[in-house]
């Protein structure tokens, strides 16, 4: 809410102080900058193998898991005749044979996630659970972890698997972290246990949504308060003359 500057009559050493004051809020009140990791990134080839680190816009993308292939970038066909994802046509990250990543941005600056479209892709088993695997999302900054979640990955309607998305607005508890972590752990039909020890847990995940801290730019209602001071300035400027 916008303070009501003080009437010109008081004098411009008052109207003064309410600008500068303004000035000083549109500087300290940084915007917030949205950006979303799509992985449409030309790649010279699609395959990302365990301690690869791959710059996607403003992004990094580093492949982990055990030594080897550990994931892929592309569509469907990165898929390798699993059981990709049916709703969606554009590139995405698909983890693969246990493995998981890391993402962050490039430069190292901290941020928030506010959402991510993630799905299980199938490995050809007979059945699956209604919940296919367990996705954990885990946070990081430079003391360790600051946040860690597990959501639920569903399994196929009829035989076809489908990116879900999923809010992560309250992820972190309002604090920023540098590093994110994607692990899947498959569950099994029949069975209480979910784990990622048989390569099965496979996950695809695309349009992941951060928010950065940006000092540059100043919100609207910053440049709205700096407004008003030159305004109430000028207005008694006039009443002096």
């Amino acid at each position: 809410m916008l303070r009501k500057f003080p009437s010109p009559r008081r004098g411009f050493g008052r109207l003064f102080n309410a600008m500068a004051v303004a000035a000083a809020l549109c500087a300290a009140a940084p915007a917030s900058q949205a950006g979303v990791l799509d992985f449409e990134t030309p790649l010279d080839m699609p395959f990302v193998f365990a301690g690869d680190v791959i710059q996607m816009g403003n992004y990094y993308v580093e492949g982990a898991g055990t030594a080897g292939l550990v994931g892929a970038i592309g569509g469907n066909d990165a898929c390798f005749g699993l059981q990709c994802p049916a709703n969606n046509a554009t590139n995405y990250y698909s983890a693969l044979d246990d493995g998981y990543l890391f993402f962050g941005m490039w430069d190292g600056s901290a941020f928030t996630l506010s959402s991510l479209q993630a799905s299980f892709i199938g490995t050809g088993l007979p059945s699956y659970p209604s919940v296919a695997a367990l996705l954990e999302i885990t946070a990081f900054d430079a003391n360790g972890i600051v946040d860690d979640i597990f959501v639920a990955l569903n399994g196929p309607t009829g035989s076809t698997f489908n990116f879900a998305t999923y809010d992560l607005s309250g992820f972190g508890n309002g604090a920023s972290f540098t590093d994110v972590r994607l692990a899947s752990f498959a569950c099994t039909a029949g069975s209480t246990t979910c784990d990622r020890s048989t390569n099965q847990a496979q996950f695809a995940v695309d349009n992941i949504v951060t928010v950065s801290a940006a000092t540059d730019v100043p919100e609207p209602a910053s440049f709205a308060l700096l407004g008003l001071g030159l305004l109430g300035l000028g207005a008694a400027r006039r009443r002096a003359a």
